[in-house]
């Protein structure tokens, strides 16, 4: 029955991966309409960061929904509104902040560049390969991956320049060092301020931390850190998509801290309020405030039940940032050891609780191996994990469980995960 709803009353533009209809949530399971349990490596794409239903999230949606559902910040204030703006900004560490609250991430990137834009008096947004910014005709634009995200919509936004990334996997300038490649892109990047844009035309550079849906890449630090300096030199405002890397999913509470650099505006979604949709832009005083009156906001943005919800994340999220970082050490420890025993997981990588095994056909060689990618998901279902996938080339498994996952389960996981990649292995050989 769900099938024939799904495929008479819904898009077949919009993609489903685990072949399964959810009953209810619960930690870090998952309860198909059949009774069946999965451990959630998924986290509905990153955003159920203290996992399904947490307790004092609920308590704090439902205290709020006894009080009233909705009011718009353009009639009338309301203290969820400017309580979590005010949250939000205290953690902006890098001066005096203000905030805005919006519905999505892509929204929030969007607005981003509508600050940006009027704050320099310049049209120029730069971005990189690898990224993804949502699926709004400007995020796309922005995104880099033409398939599925792009292809067919014309999404051709004027302003927007792209520019090569540090892949160290695969790195595009020829280097198997991390650190070299991270230097010959700032090469590349600094060159094509003469030949893409002029400094003096651009008005942000829109980075993601970690690239999300292009891998869960991590650049080298000194490439972020020189992406900062030469933003800083020119007088370009820097904005962090901290949308998929943010809520403490890397162990800090912003992505952008692990290295150390000061972004001027930050972009959040997803994990903001534990599933409910709300997203914000958090940023330099200054800048927030240089759009006029009425300039910005919307209908829906920082709906007082999401903000409810933020707000009882935030307090939680804070609280486990230790927790997290010791989480990511044991992570790594456990997916490397995956890494050692099969030769189809080219490389593990990631920060914290945000993780990645890319799958390819051979290591030396390095060509993705997407079927295996797309079995293993399969055999992850069957086999009680529900895994995604990512990647230009959708050959990467992500593993992102809630940031406050107890280790046994986690430990339970990877051996779903095993048992999966050991049923695929044999489906090949066969």
């Amino acid at each position: 029955m769900p099938h024939k709803l799904r495929d008479r009353y819904v898009p077949r533009g919009v993609y489903q991966v685990c072949d399964i209809v959810v009953e209810r949530g619960e930690g870090p399971y998952v309860y198909d309409s059949n009774g069946r349990k999965y451990i959630d490596f998924t986290t509905g794409i990153a955003v159920l960061n203290l996992g399904h239903r947490p307790p004092k999230v609920v308590k704090a949606i439902n205290a709020q929904v006894e009080k009233f559902l909705h009011q718009c910040i353009h009639v009338a204030d309301y203290m969820p509104y400017l309580e979590l703006a005010m949250k939000l900004s205290e953690t902006f560490k890098w001066g005096e902040s203000k905030t805005l609250l919006l519905n999505s991430g892509a929204e929030a990137v969007e607005n981003a560049v509508k600050i940006s834009r009027y704050y320099r008096g310049k049209p120029g947004i730069i971005v990189f390969d690898y990224s993804f910014h949502g699926r709004t005709l400007l995020t796309m634009s922005m995104t880099s991956k033409t398939r599925p995200y792009k292809y067919g919509f014309y999404a051709y936004t004027p302003g927007v320049i792209r520019f090569p990334y540090p892949y160290p996997y695969r790195c595009v300038f020829g280097s198997s060092s991390p650190e070299d490649c991270g230097e010959l892109a700032l090469e590349f990047f600094e060159h094509g301020l003469k030949t893409f844009i002029d400094p003096d035309e651009a008005a942000a550079i829109v980075l993601e931390p970690i690239m999300g849906e292009g891998g869960y890449i991590v650049p080298p630090k000194n490439f972020i850190k020189g992406i900062s300096k030469i933003a800083r030199d020119y007088g370009i405002l820097y904005v962090s998509d901290e949308v998929q890397t943010g809520m403490g999913r890397t162990g800090y509470f912003w992505g952008v801290e692990y290295f150390e650099v000061e972004p001027d505006i930050i972009t959040v979604g997803k994990a903001l309020a534990s599933g409910l949709p709300l997203s914000a832009v958090v940023g330099r005083s200054d800048v927030m405030d240089s759009v006029h009156m009425g300039g910005l906001g919307g209908t829906f943005g920082g709906n007082p039940v999401s903000a409810a919800a933020a707000l009882a994340t935030i307090d939680e999220v804070k609280e486990i940032l230790g927790y997290t970082r010791r989480l990511g050490v044991y992570m790594e420890r456990r997916l490397d050891e995956l890494y050692e025993k099969y030769e189809v997981i080219g490389e593990h990588r990631g920060v914290g609780a945000m993780r990645a095994l890319e799958f390819v056909k051979d290591r030396r060689g390095k060509e993705p191996y997407k079927k295996f990618v797309d079995k293993l998901i399969e055999e992850g279902v069957r086999n009680g994990i529900l895994l995604l996938s990512a990647g230009v080339y959708g050959n990467v498994i992500r593993i992102v469980p809630p940031i406050n996952i107890d280790v046994e389960v986690f430990d339970e996981g990877v051996e779903r995960l095993e048992r999966s990649i050991k049923s695929v292995l044999k489906m090949v050989l066969e």
